[in-house]
């Protein structure tokens, strides 16, 4: 049987045949201080593109925020207001203050950038930030690493690169407050902010002992680190040899270099 079919509206058939409508990213000015209000899409992740190289987004809403680079997504689904605050990293001085209304549209790419005081500011932190960084971290690990390949030179017989090898002065010896072992200090490696003192642990008691390198760190030099070599655990009479790195003081790490005028030149 044939089947009727009903009339559409040709108002309907219009809006079929347009063609799909693009939304191109909305770019705003935003200033520290001044509470901005923006529409976001509701139940979908919305991405705010920052002028921060590593934002921090501050907020008590429920709201879902990730950050990644330089963008903050940021997702909700519910049609309470979000309001947030994006700083850049850890630094409070600038803040920008977002307030984010919920609506059923599509998602948002929302690029925010500075007026020209606020981003001559930014530059100068972030410069800051680049030229105290490597991050604190980042030195740590470095310094350690240096002190690691330190030890595995004076373990090696070498004499580390920078450094000089001399006898040591008077003043200059190893103390360690642990019973039962001797110290004798007989080198000194002399490098351009810290010294390493070289000596011999030996125990002298008739039964084994295990040598505290903790033990040599509470002297009244600013001892850096310790390490025994080869072994730390001695057997009566047993000896290994003792590193000690001690930082030198600022007004010995430099050396005077002799004027040529107080000699005669041909």
């Amino acid at each position: 049987m044939p089947v009727e079919l009903p009339p559409v509206d040709a108002s309907v058939l219009k809006a079929v045949n347009q063609p799909a409508t693009a939304i191109a990213p909305q770019y705003l000015q935003v200033r520290p201080g001044i509470n901005e209000l923006m529409p976001i899409a509701l139940g979908h992740l919305n991405r705010l593109v920052t002028p921060f190289d590593n934002p921090v987004v501050t907020t008590t809403s429920q709201a879902t925020t990730r950050t990644q680079g330089k963008i903050v997504y940021v997702a909700t689904a519910d049609e309470t207001p979000v309001t947030l605050y994006i700083t850049p990293g850890d630094n409070q001085d600038i803040a920008l203050s977002l307030t984010l209304i919920p609506k059923r549209i599509p998602a948002r790419e929302i690029h925010l950038s500075l007026d020209k005081d606020t981003h001559q500011v930014l530059a100068k932190l972030q410069q800051q930030t680049t030229a105290s960084s490597g991050k604190p971290a980042d030195r740590e690990q470095e310094y350690i690493t240096t002190l690691k390949k330190l030890f595995r030179d004076l373990g090696l017989q070498k004499t580390p690169v920078g450094f000089s090898l001399r006898d040591p002065g008077q003043a200059e010896s190893i103390h360690c407050q642990q019973d039962r072992v001797q110290i004798r200090t007989g080198q000194v490696l002399e490098g351009q902010d810290m010294l390493v003192l070289v000596g011999v642990a030996r125990n002298t008691g008739l039964s084994p002992v295990e040598f505290d390198e903790r033990a040599c760190a509470t002297t009244q030099d600013e001892v850096l680190a310790v390490a025994a070599w080869p072994k730390v655990l001695l057997g009566p009479k047993e000896a290994t040899e003792l590193y000690v790195v001690i930082r030198r003081p600022a007004d010995e790490a430099v050396t005077l270099r002799p004027s040529l005028l107080d000699r005669s030149l041909p």
